[in-house]
């Protein structure tokens, strides 16, 4: 076994050797850090993450709000918490190492462009993918901390994700909950001021440089990383800095909510000429993918799937409602947030293909939730979800609204605001809600245990001593 060993680290040595240079010469011109930034975002939208499980195909299940079929025993045991079997260890297994795999080399991107010293880039370029890369890895950090550790407000001390900001053979430090997250919160502070003189979506530019002329939202915008700051502040309940940050967002007047017509567009005959599902013009960040419509294809619009158990959640005149469900022929409900023409021909009807990463619905619920828990952040309560309501062309709450209606109301609009996007388990996990909604929206729940909430750590992790 020892000169297997022997073996096995000798050939480990040269595969080591010869990916030093290839690193070298991948930077050694302004080319291989876009690659390698885009790499980053390309990897994002894998089945396996943002492409797939992390936004649709592992954490809609566990939300209560949609019948699996009883045919695919795999997905019904992992919608029912069921995480020790093999078939579940394998998408958790997946999710890890894929997850690692992109902080690994975001790790890698974000060391060179800090040492690098040549004259590469038009000024400002290279500080835009260095607080970019900075916002990935700490989006990513933060959905592992949200998967694989326990509730913030039971346990601040889990401490199952390992930090690691190296790109090396190293393995990384298990942090606890606070630490870690203080530390995304310090690296999205540096990512923040990076962006903020330099950023085109924030100062206006002209630009012949190739990277900066894309499509801001969907890069790691600086409102993108204001967003994430809100997100992660209010997670740990600092509701100063969560309302602060959304109100950022909010106020930019950057982005916008979608009307009802621009949603969908038909001829006479109810052909449909036209449609934005994804409503774009919300989104504060996006992934360009093409996967998430494979995933929502093959899960999710189909006749024997995941299927919606009801629209009840919905009210009458909810423009989310024909947006997002409709009846199939067998009078079931599929989820076609994503659902666009397989023919290029008909690619134009379309936005280019895109999971929702962070969004300005969500920035009025988390400053909603941040005035709810501390009136002293805003004089003017329930503003933020009711301009969230009138938008979505529903009926807004009245000034005597109690703590517990607005805390019912914030719910209902997670459960129809975030459909095909996993946010909602993170909601129930960040208040660690032990019943949730079961799907009919009519006062019956579905009963959570606090395990199910967090992903056991894959074994291979606790085999080899981490």
């Amino acid at each position: 076994m020892f000169v297997l060993l022997l073996a096995s680290c000798g050939k480990w040595l040269d595969v080591t050797s010869k990916s030093e240079v290839d690193i070298d010469d991948m930077y050694d011109a302004a080319e291989g850090y876009y690659n390698s930034v885009t790499g980053v975002y390309i990897n994002m939208g894998d089945a396996n993450l943002y492409g797939g499980y992390v936004a649709l195909t592992a954490l809609e299940p566990l939300t209560g709000q949609y019948t699996v079929s009883a045919n695919n025993e795999k997905r019904r045991k992992w919608a029912a918490y069921d995480y020790a079997n093999d078939d579940s260890k394998k998408v958790i297994d997946d999710l890890w190492l894929t997850m690692y795999n992109n902080i690994f080399n975001a790790n890698l991107v974000i060391d060179k462009l800090r040492h690098e010293e040549r004259t590469l880039f038009e000024e400002g370029v290279r500080e835009i993918m260095l607080a970019e890369m900075l916002a990935m890895r700490a989006y990513m950090y933060f959905d592992l901390v949200r998967m694989f550790n326990e509730p913030y407000a039971v346990n601040a001390e889990s401490n199952n994700v390992p930090w690691k900001t190296s790109w090396d053979a190293t393995i990384g430090e298990r942090h606890t909950s606070e630490r870690l997250l203080a530390q995304l919160m310090d690296e999205l502070a540096e990512a923040k001021s990076l962006l903020e003189t330099r950023d085109p979506i924030v100062v206006a530019r002209k630009s012949a440089d190739p990277y900066v002329s894309y499509d801001r939202t969907k890069r790691m915008n600086y409102y993108a990383v204001c967003a994430l700051r809100a997100r992660i502040a209010l997670y740990t309940g600092d509701y100063a800095t969560a309302y602060d940050e959304a109100k950022t967002v909010v106020g930019s007047e950057k982005f916008r909510f979608i009307t009802a017509p621009e949603i969908a567009e038909t001829d006479s005959y109810g052909e449909e000429l036209r449609s934005n599902r994804v409503f774009t013009p919300e989104l504060v960040f996006a992934l360009d993918n093409d996967r998430i419509t494979a995933s929502a294809r093959a899960y999710y619009e189909g006749l024997s799937e995941d299927i919606v158990t009801s629209p009840n959640c919905y009210e009458a005149g909810d423009l989310r409602l024909n947006a997002w469900l409709a009846y199939n022929s067998m009078n079931k409900i599929n989820l076609i947030k994503y659902k666009r023409s397989s023919l290029a021909a008909d690619s134009y009807k379309y936005p280019k293909a895109c999971t929702p990463m962070l969004k300005l619905s969500e920035m009025y619920l988390i400053a909603e939730e941040a005035v709810m828990n501390a009136p002293q952040l805003d004089p003017a309560p329930l503003s933020y979800i009711n301009a969230l309501k009138r938008h979505r062309g529903i009926a807004e709450l009245d000034a005597s609204t109690s703590a517990d209606v607005l805390r019912t109301a914030l719910t209902r609009e997670y459960i129809c605001d975030f459909k095909g996007e996993g946010q909602l388990f993170f909601y129930y996990k960040r208040l660690n809600m032990d019943r949730v909604d079961n799907g009919n929206y009519n006062g019956n729940t579905i009963a959570i245990a606090p395990q199910a909430y967090t992903f056991p750590r894959p074994d291979n992790e606790n085999d080899f001593g981490n």
